[in-house]
């Protein structure tokens, strides 16, 4: 296929309607932003405050870590004795530890809270992670745990006591939600969002919520209310997004379960670019309701925004879904699937089958992902899966033309209107995604009718090539680098495909780090196309060095507990067999 038609096909190339007003933003909405820096700034517990210079160990501290590629930010909490070694020990632990320790009494849900309260203030300081931090509030409801716990000798439910974050634009009863837009600075929100709602009756105690970038459509991390997130490997680098604060938090043990959405990638990349777990399910089996958006009385139907968790196990994003589907959510949202969480699955490497994407035809992966699939491929035969075979996604172009199209069916008209209120400056790739598909150009009804048509369509062929390959699973990269330059990553190939599919994911930790020695883009390489081109660009194997891969286990749509289980034993043998 000709540059020029990859380019065509899936983007808009016209001048965009949205024009910001910064008199406006400037004279209304900086001093808003200001004051919300500075109460997020504020609830930083003075104890556990950073100062630059050296800290303990000879590890330094750097006065910005927006200018520096600080690589040490997971040596913070027990280098510099902010952590006391049982505050360690506990942010050490997995979710279904915690809950577990809690619910025989070897824990307190303050003892818990208290540790996580301290990682957490570390981990927004080095990476910029949250858009509200709110500790009084979460030793409080603590304290009630506690109290409950001692007078009854039992838990509230299957979370008591254990610390979850929530991405921002959950909706949190009493608080400001504004979903990365600048416009929404002051939307305080009334009801707690199903999933919150559900994880608070459960016993969860929140005490964070995480940052987005603007209008959450970006696989990266800045909006222009807090700036952006950094990532907790490498701070000059982003920790991918739409969920961005809840994949830094997370890596740097400041939460031990968090809520995301992924509409794009937006669960699995951060969590790839992080070094830890993020499970996209197949859609209508977790809430959006009471989630903030772009999007006011209307919908959009055509490719759909995933809820899901992120963690540092496979244990605990099955602890989530366990959680929520476990209080029959169906019930209170009619939107959802009747699909209860079947505990039931058990896999072993003879009944894997294996399709792995070395290449989607658009986008080669980098050679350090490349490496982690071949050592992925090499382990998995060696254990024995049924099949693992080399798998070329079906037509990725004609499903990326579709999912992008999907994207924008309103013309831009939900997010010109949220910025337009504001009149908040793009940020460079909001303009990106706002240029996906048919861009400013709204879609007439028979269009719609046709798109809806095109997805299905593509749906069944791509199930047909799977079922031709005799595949169950697809192993992907989550984008072709390790990790992402700020402001600069645009091709969404490797995640997206799977959104208008469907399908359900889980973005793991391969135990592969990123060497500058060995690592280099081939002298022979030539980019096949203009995509290629431009984020090949972007590759320098020097500026990614010690960047963790991570892969993405893709399975059949509504095979979530199969794709999760698949995912949690691939993932033991890529990081447990020889070399």
């Amino acid at each position: 296929m000709a540059q020029s038609s990859i380019l065509e096909n899936l983007y808009y190339d016209k001048p965009l309607k949205y024009k910001p007003d910064l008199i406006k933003f400037e004279s209304t909405y900086a001093p808003k932003i200001e004051k919300y820096r500075k109460e997020l700034n504020d609830s930083i517990p003075h104890q556990v405050k950073l100062r630059a210079g050296t800290i303990g160990a000879g590890l330094e501290i750097p006065d910005d870590f927006d200018n520096v590629a600080f690589k040490q930010a997971h040596e913070v909490a027990s280098k510099s004795g902010l952590l006391s070694k049982e505050e360690l020990a506990i942010v050490g632990l997995e979710a279904v530890e915690i809950v577990s320790e809690i619910a025989v009494g070897e824990l307190t849900a303050t003892q818990v809270i208290s540790a996580f309260i301290k990682q957490a203030a570390i981990a927004q300081q080095i990476t910029n992670c949250a858009m509200q931090f709110f500790p009084e509030e979460a030793l409080k409801r603590a304290k009630e745990l506690d109290d409950y716990y001692a007078k009854h000798g039992k838990t509230v439910g299957p979370m008591h006591g254990l610390p979850v974050s929530l991405k921002e634009h959950y909706g949190y009863k009493g608080k400001t939600t504004n979903a990365g837009f600048v416009s929404m600075i002051d939307n305080v929100t009334e009801e707690d969002s199903l999933v919150t709602s559900i994880f608070r009756n459960a016993g969860a105690v929140f005490y964070i919520r995480t940052t987005q970038p603007q209008s959450l459509m970006h696989l990266d991390s800045s909006n222009n209310i807090i700036g952006r997130c950094r990532n907790p490997y490498n701070t000059a680098l982003s920790p991918g997004g739409s969920t961005s604060g809840e994949g830094a938090l997370i890596s740097l043990l400041g939460s031990p379960l968090g809520l995301g959405s992924d509409i794009g990638g937006s669960i699995r990349a951060p969590a790839a670019f992080c070094n830890i777990w993020g499970f996209k399910p197949t859609n209508k089996r977790v809430s959006l309701q009471g989630a903030y958006a772009s999007y006011r009385d209307m919908a959009n139907d055509f490719v759909l925004c995933s809820v899901g968790p992120l963690a540092n196990s496979a244990d605990d994003l099955e602890l989530f879904m366990k959680t929520f589907l476990g209080a029959e959510p169906w019930l209170k949202d009619n939107y959802l699937t009747r699909a209860p969480w079947n505990s039931s699955v058990s896999l072993k490497p003879k009944d894997l089958k294996i399709g792995i994407v070395f290449d989607d035809g658009v986008v080669a992966p980098s050679p350090p992902i490349m490496r982690a699939l071949e050592m992925a491929k090499s382990k998995l035969e060696q254990a024995g899966v049924a099949k693992c075979i080399e798998f070329v996604p079906f037509e990725t172009l004609k499903g990326l033309e579709i999912c992008y199209a999907a994207y924008n069916v309103d013309g831009n008209l939900n997010h010109r209107t949220r910025f337009e209120e504001s009149g908040e400056p793009l940020r460079p790739l909001s303009e990106h995604h706002m240029r996906f598909g048919e861009g400013d150009k709204d879609f007439t009804g028979l269009e719609l009718l046709q798109l809806i048509y095109k997805r299905d369509s593509y749906r069944q062929q791509f199930a047909e090539a799977m079922n031709e390959a005799d595949v169950d699973f697809i192993l992907t990269p989550a984008y072709f680098a390790p990790a992402a330059v700020p402001d600069k990553i645009k091709y969404w190939g490797y995640t997206a495909l799977y959104n208008i599919l469907d399908l359900p994911g889980v973005s793991f930790p391969t135990g592969v780090v990123t060497d500058q020695a060995i690592d280099t883009v081939d002298k022979h390489f030539r980019p096949r196309n203009e995509v290629e081109a431009y984020e090949y660009s972007l590759y320098d194997a020097d500026v990614f060095d010690g960047s963790p891969v991570g892969l993405t286990l893709h399975g059949r749509r509504f095979y979530d507990e199969e794709t999760l289980g698949a995912a949690k034993l691939v993932q033991k043998i890529i990081s447990t067999q020889g070399n």
